[in-house]
């Protein structure tokens, strides 16, 4: 059985005793009913933080169609999922890698992305090439404002400053640590000082680093106090002009936030007037001093776009971007 394999394997290669309670039902009425025909769903927590797993009925065969329905779980449930199967071809093993989706074959592969863990064949132990959300932040603000020194400031002024948790800095910090990014200095009062200059820690961490938005919705009222996103921001930033649609930026918890209170009008995920991308951490953090029309800041706006669809005159204002602000 599924569920009996999955808890074993989890006891194996992590160490700990896997608690499945079946998704509320009122969660389940929410779900197209092809979702209910083709998984079974349970809640349960890793490492402290709750994860949404997908039991696989059958064979995962289409990762585009996977993809919008974790997509869709995620818009209900606001948790991580996880897709638990008894065998994935390699193929989709790697688009799922690719897509940062995390996933679970028990007896032969681990990999949770949001928890930067990845198991193969029990002994094979390696890092995602990805960074925390938080720790992306310290290495774009150590790179926009080399004016503020990161190093002068303990863990404790590091969380008041971005607004994390001194748990989340120091999760943020060892991330860093563990990519050799930054060495960790002092006995009470521990600061972090980047290793490398700036053009070659942006050359080793290129890499590492992700798109910040973690999903697109489309609304008709154009929000207020979000900044501006995506081909909007471009134009302040290159010589490119500004996009048709008005693009927008605003935080994961903030976004939902507003959504519960429907402070959007016709929120969708299709179309509509203005285009809100719906940020891993906040863009405020980034833009203050950066920008002078109240959009998001220009390494973050680069690493939005780059992996997309691009023309020719697209690259050529992502390259004005890292030309100005990396070399």
């Amino acid at each position: 059985m599924l569920q009996k394999e999955l808890i074993e394997y989890i006891d194996e290669v992590i160490g700990q005793k896997l608690l499945l309670k079946e998704l509320n039902k009122e969660v389940l009425k929410q779900l197209p009913f092809v979702f209910k025909n083709n998984y079974k769903f349970y809640i349960t927590q890793l490492y402290g933080q709750k994860v949404i797993l997908m039991l696989v009925k059958d064979e995962i065969l289409n990762i585009t169609q996977l993809t919008k329905q974790i997509d869709t779980i995620q818009g209900i449930t606001e948790e991580p999922i996880a897709v638990v199967a008894e065998n994935i071809s390699f193929s989709i093993r790697k688009r799922l890698l690719e897509n940062k989706i995390s996933f679970i074959i028990p007896g032969k592969q681990l990999f949770l992305a949001p928890l930067l863990i990845h198991f193969q064949n029990f002994s094979n132990y390696k890092k995602t090439e990805t960074l925390l959300p938080s720790a992306q932040v310290l290495i774009l603000y150590h790179i926009l404002h080399r004016e503020d020194n990161l190093s002068q400031y303990s863990f404790r002024g590091l969380s008041e400053k971005f607004r994390y948790t001194q748990m989340g800095i120091t999760k943020a910090v060892k991330n860093l640590e563990d990519l050799e990014f930054i060495n960790v200095e002092g006995n009470k009062e521990k600061r972090i000082v980047f290793i490398d200059d700036i053009p070659e820690l942006w050359r080793k961490a290129e890499n590492y680093l992700v798109n910040p938005v973690f999903r697109v919705e489309y609304t008709d009222e154009k929000p207020v106090n979000f900044l501006g996103a995506g081909y909007t921001a471009l134009e302040e930033y290159t010589d490119m002009n500004p996009g048709n649609q008005y693009g927008c930026a605003v935080e994961r918890n903030e976004f939902y936030k507003l959504k519960k209170n429907k402070e959007f009008v016709n929120l969708n995920k299709e179309d509509g007037t203005y285009l809100i991308q719906v940020w891993k951490y906040n863009p405020l953090l980034l833009s203050e001093g950066v920008t002078g029309k109240n959009n998001v800041d220009p390494l973050s706006l680069y690493l939005s776009i780059k992996d997309g669809f691009t023309d020719e005159r697209t690259e050529m204002a992502l390259e004005q971007i890292i030309n100005k602000y990396i070399w």
